[in-house]
């Protein structure tokens, strides 16, 4: 928006031209990427640097708008071939090559067992639908703690490419209503994009507040952040804008830096997001950007036009590309987490890289009339055959993983259908200690197929979102002389099926699994943010309780085991709590018994192993005091509820003072905490002699 004086210190703000430069937009810009990089190079010094992407969204909707509207006023139409071609020419080039780059190095320097997530992410990001992507990820459970890629920034891109497809539709939409009725275009426009605006913040309060994790990535929680800076050009692009004096511009500009900068050092990871804690960023934006450049005495103008500022806000989406990928894959490249040191070097590297990229690639494709790419449909169609091609490289390694995925896979079958002698469980057995050299150096399954190995039984799984029993079943059900047992948990309870899965196909119990994620049987409630996680677990057990005292004459004996460190309160609360669930149960004369938690890591032990050539048998172990940092619940409870009875499986998971991370030639962990159902299958004898040793099964 070109600015005019009409008398000292006063502006006004006419209709724009076509082109000019906005000084204000480039400093927000800057501002805006370094809190993102800053964000991310160091979290903890400034722990709400992420909204630096909410102002990116703010200008995007505001340029993006007013350039729809004068192509409006100048034509009478929105030429959307066109639009999407200089979209593609501005913005995919770039990206398309950190993508290509990320491929390559990944393919040449990063561990197989990244691959699989990695490369699946690089297809989204190719397609621009990478924010769906996390955002089915992060109500996975599955995938929930995944190492992040190092295209998982292009979520923001995604949903701003999301935007620009959509968004001249809604003007053209708009246009075409007014011709139709006769009305005001600008006004027509103004109308649409508004309910679109206000429909999303809706939603965005909407979401956010019942599925955080989704909220964050999905463009409809952040669509109404474009169309705010949508509704200003709307505004500004009137013909009578009230004048304002310079000296109260100045103040508005300051007070909108002021509040984003404030945003990013007092927002955190625990901050609900987007959702009302939003508002502040996109209204602070909007404010520097209606202030524009004020000439006024003590105004942010200077600032704004310094050299270093503009020239950071021109190499901004460069800088942003490049540095999450430099982040993120480095430490596979230098074998350690960089020190200060080397993270000083590698931003330096990074804004050099972005100048580079800034001057020949992101100019040169922008403005070139080369290879006809001023043209719509060739720009479009070398934009499809390029992601095209992305596509189908990143696809090929992502087979190529899931090829050796599926190999490991079939190796550990074998081994756990021969079983060989101390395979897994075996070489731990407390009363008959086993060795067998031809186990040394075996790790099964491998780093690269760990992912994949879990205990796959989704009629007997309720996910997080879930909320409903299910009821599946395992072995002879109908026949009363076999023990009929329910087990009862979260993820760890699922982690122990297959052992129990392995009972009841021999014919030893039948089996019926009661599994929700994130969830264990209490009265308490979870340790964890996500108010729908939260209320679909307090609605399962609410479901739980009256069928278990229906089902009490059916059951022999209930078993239930947990992640320890979801449980809320002290070790007291959690005791009082989960005794409460086990006492009703019990009263009705059904056996229950809490088995041991297994042991946690602070890291996914496989992505130490994978970096191994040889594999020890105290490879990655951790010791017993790391691996059991939270209360004992089960046992407390076991104590305290008549009937009940604990039984520890810890002598199969640990040595006396160290828990190793491979036992007997089998992996152990999937991941920092859940066990690998190779290794629990390995389990099933020696739990089933252990319940027959405290007396809950004959």
């Amino acid at each position: 928006m070109s600015q005019t004086l009409d008398a000292p210190g006063r502006v006004t703000a006419p209709r724009p031209p076509a082109k000019v430069l906005r000084y204000e937009v480039q400093a927000l810009r800057a501002l805006a990427v370094l809190m993102v990089v800053l964000f991310h190079f160091w979290p903890g010094r400034l722990p709400g640097g992420y909204v630096g992407v909410d102002v990116f969204f703010v200008i995007s909707g505001f340029l993006i708008t007013g350039h729809l509207l004068r192509e409006v006023e100048t034509t009478g139409t929105v030429a959307l071939g066109r639009f999407w071609a200089r979209r593609a020419r501005r913005l995919l080039p770039a990206a398309y090559l950190v993508i290509a780059v990320s491929v390559v190095v990944t393919l040449l320097v990063v561990p197989m067992t990244q691959w699989q997530q990695w490369f699946r992410e690089a297809i989204g990001a190719t397609l621009y639908v990478e924010n769906w992507v996390l955002a089915a990820d992060s109500v996975d459970y599955l995938a929930a703690e995944n190492a992040p890629s190092p295209v998982q920034h292009y979520w923001s891109l995604s949903a701003e490419e999301q935007f620009y497809l959509v968004w001249p539709v809604l003007v053209l939409l708009a246009t075409l209503l007014a011709a139709r009725g006769g009305r005001s275009r600008r006004g027509m426009t103004g109308a649409v994009l508004a309910a679109a605006t206000l429909a999303s913040f809706g939603w965005s309060l909407w979401l956010t507040t019942s599925n955080p994790s989704s909220a964050y990535f999905v463009t409809t929680t952040r669509a109404w952040q474009f169309g705010a800076g949508a509704l200003l050009a709307v505004v500004l692009a009137r013909t009578a804008v009230p004048a304002v004096s310079g000296r109260w511009r100045s103040l508005v500009s300051w007070a909108g830096l002021a509040a984003i900068a404030a945003c990013g050092l007092v927002y955190s990871s625990r901050t609900p997001f987007p959702g009302t804690a939003a508002v502040l960023p996109v209204v602070a934006t909007l404010a520097v950007i209606w202030a524009g450049t004020p000439s006024a005495r003590l105004s942010p103008s200077p600032l704004m036009r310094w050299r270093p500022v503009q020239y950071t806000g021109e190499v901004s989406y460069s800088l942003y590309l490049w540095h999450w990928p430099a982040i993120v894959i480095l430490p596979y490249m230098v074998g350690h987490t960089p020190g200060l040191v080397e993270r000083v070097v590698l931003l330096v590297a990074v804004v050099l890289l972005s100048a580079v990229t800034k001057r020949y690639v992101e100019d040169t494709f922008r403005f070139t009339h080369r290879w006809g790419l001023q043209r719509t449909g060739r720009a479009l169609g070398l934009t499809a055959a390029t992601a095209a091609v992305l596509a189908l490289v990143a696809g090929a390694g992502l087979a190529v993983a899931d090829h050796r995925a599926q190999q490991e896979e079939e190796l550990a079958a074998r081994l756990v259908a021969d079983m060989p002698p101390c395979f897994g469980a075996g070489s731990m057995d407390p009363e008959k200690p086993c060795e067998n050299p031809d186990l040394d150096g075996m790790l099964v399954p491998a780093p690269e197929a760990v992912g994949r190995d879990f205990a796959n039984y989704p009629d007997c799984w309720v996910d997080g979102d879930e909320d409903r029993l299910k009821e599946c079943s395992f072995g002879p059900v109908d026949d009363p002389k076999v023990p009929h047992v329910v087990l009862i948990g979260d993820s760890h309870a699922r982690a122990m099926l297959p052992a129990f899965i392995a009972m009841a196909q021999e014919g030893t119990i039948s089996l019926t699994p009661q599994l929700k994620a994130t969830c264990a049987w209490t009265t308490g409630t979870m340790n964890y943010d996500n108010p729908l996680r939260s209320s679909t677990c307090e609605t399962w057990k609410d479901q739980l309780q009256p069928w278990l005292l229906d089902h009490a004459d059916d059951i022999d004996l209930v078993v239930t085991t947990g992640y320890l460190k979801m449980l809320s309160g002290d070790a007291d609360q959690q005791r009082d709590e989960m005794a409460a669930a086990w006492r009703p149960v019990a009263a009705k004369g059904v056996p229950i018994v809490g088995l041991s938690d297994n042991p946690y890591h602070p890291t996914g032990p496989s992505r130490c192993l994978e970096k191994l050539d040889v594999i020890e048998p105290d490879s990655c172990d951790t010791t017993r005091k790391k691996a059991f940092p939270f209360p004992e619940t089960f046992a407390a409870t076991a104590r305290e509820v008549r009937g009940a009875k604990f039984v520890d499986l810890t002598d199969y998971y640990c040595l006396e003072t160290t828990c190793p991370s491979v036992i007997g030639g089998v992996n152990v962990y999937r991941d920092n905490s859940h066990l690998t159902t190779t290794y629990t299958k390995t389990m099933s004898p020696y739990v089933l002699r252990e319940l027959r040793a405290a007396g809950a099964l004959d």
